[in-house]
């Protein structure tokens, strides 16, 4: 796990920027605290910062270059099956002079090219210079969990693990108001775009070759074509069973320290207990609020890690603990992003750090194989009952009923709210609506400068591409994947482990998980009533009773006392006219938003308050 920057020069009339190389890498210094190397060759430079996991002596130094001389690679990631990739090498003749799977990545690609990235099952992101080609290939995993930035300015190709990092190398910082009215819709950027006009994110399962013609992008990999692949199993759960313990054996594999995130939620005490069948004394870690028993879920994770047996540690966080790392994260923050729960995912992977260096966790699970509360509303949209009928009869009466995510009847009322005016809706617009934390009207109000509506709907439009590939609740769970997933999900893994130089690994995002997820018909992973059925059933038998039976309940935070309590006086620093004029909101609005946080009738205030305060933060930061 590392950070990886660097440049090519297309056009050589152009004057180069070698220099900038050291800046880039510095802003990512905390990505990789235990080495920095650069490449400089050709049209190329090449960098990274280096966190040692696997093979922590010299000779897995980065950039790596093979012993032709010929290929040089910046990887950041992690390959799980780089043992067995390489013992097949091995088997044919070939030498190592690391134990690395950096070396191996680079061998397979000497001698199979881009086709070699069919062959690993890890996360990853990487940039290959060809010295006898003068050419660059890069790649990004297949589902979006290690970053890769780019841009192609003043006759240059620039990437980088990071925005702020690609800004260093000389990235424009011309606001895009088209992504700035979706991130106050979805909290996040959709990709490929970012907060900047020309400053791209190459998309999961994509590759791209760059030289002295331009920049291509490709496809190279399809989660609907890999299920298609996969044999039929006459027994799902035993196969389900075998696919997920290898995978967390698999990422037990490191040189250093090893624990697991337990939440007390299905997904993680799924992970934790395969993980305590291959790692004694494992250690696990969880999050509770002192302040606030309504949001505090430690209990389970406790109960779950007697079971296993795990040496467990609850981080318990006040109020006032909160407010204090909350300007950390935000200055930890390269683009604008406002998923509430980076926040305390961002004091527990500090606190495991530690303890441990890398950390497996429940991530993914919810988004393949159907755990939100948005896919039982989907199920209950396509084949409503007397229930679901009672609710769209009710609309007005939710409307009327205070409608928040602060309780447990609040925010029941609010779901049946939803639940009632999206009825009868087109199921991609439905799930471009759920994505969404507020309204689009509500998110251009906040944004003053104009932005062009032909190309907002050509971006929104892709929120449709999943349900064209795939037929009914699966196609739900595939637009997941394409999008909630890598722009939300693994987007705030990322952020907040690799602030503290924490790996993070999922082992439900194993290849091989994934795809036997996608072969299945949707009725064998969830029913009404019955989220992620088929882990439940497989994996049941592992854990408490009570884990199994609990409803979903999301990494949340008591964002509403904490906003009007002590972060009220950082929300007047923060809101002032001067910054939130240049940065180009609409002043009114904003007011508006904080004076109903202030009042008797906050409704969802407070997110949409977290997220000006994300993003005029992030304005100060890096765009003035």
């Amino acid at each position: 796990m590392c950070g990886i920057a660097g440049s090519f020069q297309i056009d050589p009339a152009r004057p180069a920027t070698r220099e900038r190389i050291h800046a880039a890498l510095q802003c990512i210094a905390h990505r990789g605290p235990d080495d920095e190397g650069t490449y400089t060759n050709g049209s190329a430079v090449l960098g990274q910062r280096r966190l040692s996991i696997i093979d922590t002596s010299s000779a897995g130094h980065q950039p790596f270059t093979d012993e032709g001389g010929r290929y040089t690679i910046t990887f950041n990631g992690e390959v799980f099956n780089f043992q067995t990739l390489r013992a097949d090498l091995e088997a044919q003749g070939h030498t190592f002079r690391s134990h690395s799977d950096t070396e191996v990545i680079l061998r397979l690609y000497t001698l199979k090219g881009p086709a070699f990235l069919h062959d690993l099952n890890g996360f990853f992101a990487f940039a290959i210079h060809d010295a006898e080609t003068d050419s660059l290939f890069l790649a990004r995993d297949r589902y979006g969990v290690k970053p890769l930035l780019w841009s192609e300015v003043d006759g240059r190709f620039l990437f980088s693990s990071e925005l702020r990092s690609l800004l260093a190398l000389g990235a424009g910082r011309e606001q895009d108001p088209v992504s700035a009215r979706q991130y106050f819709a979805y909290y996040y950027i959709p990709a490929p775009h970012t907060v900047f006009k020309g400053s791209y994110k190459l998309l999961p399962g994509h590759c791209m070759q760059v030289d002295k013609s331009g920049v291509r992008v490709e496809r190279w990999y399809d989660v609907v074509e890999a299920s298609r692949q996969v044999p039929k199993s006459t027994d799902p759960q035993k196969t389900l069973f075998e696919l997920m313990d290898d995978a967390v054996r698999l990422r037990l594999i490191a040189d250093v320290p090893v624990g697991a995130f337990l939440s007390g939620g299905v997904d993680s005490s799924i992970v934790s207990a395969l993980a305590a069948r291959h790692h004694k004394h494992l250690h696990t870690f969880s999050i509770g609020y002192t302040d606030d028993p309504f949001f505090d879920e430690s209990r389970y994770a406790e109960e779950v890690a007697r079971h296993i047996k795990s040496e467990h540690h609850t981080f318990k966080l006040t109020r006032e603990e909160l407010a204090a790392d909350y300007t950390r994260l935000l200055a930890a923050t390269d683009e604008p992003f406002a998923d509430s729960s980076a926040l305390p995912s961002f004091m527990l992977c500090e606190r495991t750090r530690k303890f441990v260096t890398v950390a497996v966790s429940g991530d993914g699970a919810d988004e393949v194989f159907g755990g939100y509360t948005k896919h039982q509303a989907e199920l209950r949209w396509r084949d409503p009952g007397a229930q679901e009928h009672a609710v769209r009869l009710l609309a007005p009466l939710w409307r009327a009923l205070p409608r928040s995510r602060n309780g447990k009847w609040a925010n029941r009322f609010r779901q049946y709210d939803r639940f009632a005016r999206l009825a009868g809706t087109p199921e991609d617009r439905r799930f471009q609506e759920l994505a969404a934390f507020t309204t689009h009207a509500e998110a251009g109000a906040l944004v003053a400068r104009p932005s062009d509506q032909a190309e907002m709907d050509r971006r929104e439009a892709v929120f449709a591409e999943a349900f064209r590939r795939m037929p009914g609740m699966n196609g739900a769970l595939l637009a997941d994947v394409l999008s909630t997933l890598p722009n939300d999900m693994l987007h705030k893994v990322d952020l907040t482990s690799m602030a503290h130089a924490l790996e993070v690994r999922t082992p439900f995002l194993d290849k091989r998980v994934v795809a036997f997820a996608f072969s299945l018909a949707a009725d064998q992973k969830l029913v009404k009533g019955s989220g992620k059925r088929i882990l439940r059933e497989t994996f049941g038998h592992l854990l408490p009773p009570v884990v199994m039976t609990r409803s979903k309940k999301g990494f949340e935070v008591p964002l509403l006392d904490l906003l009007r309590g002590p972060m009220a006086s950082f929300i007047d620093a923060t809101c002032t006219k001067e910054l939130v004029e240049s940065a180009g909101l609409d002043l009114s609005a904003v007011q508006a938003q904080v004076r109903r946080l202030r009042s008797s009738d906050p409704g969802t205030s407070q997110a949409t308050v977290h997220a000006l305060l994300v993003y005029l933060s992030w304005w100060k930061s890096h765009a003035l």
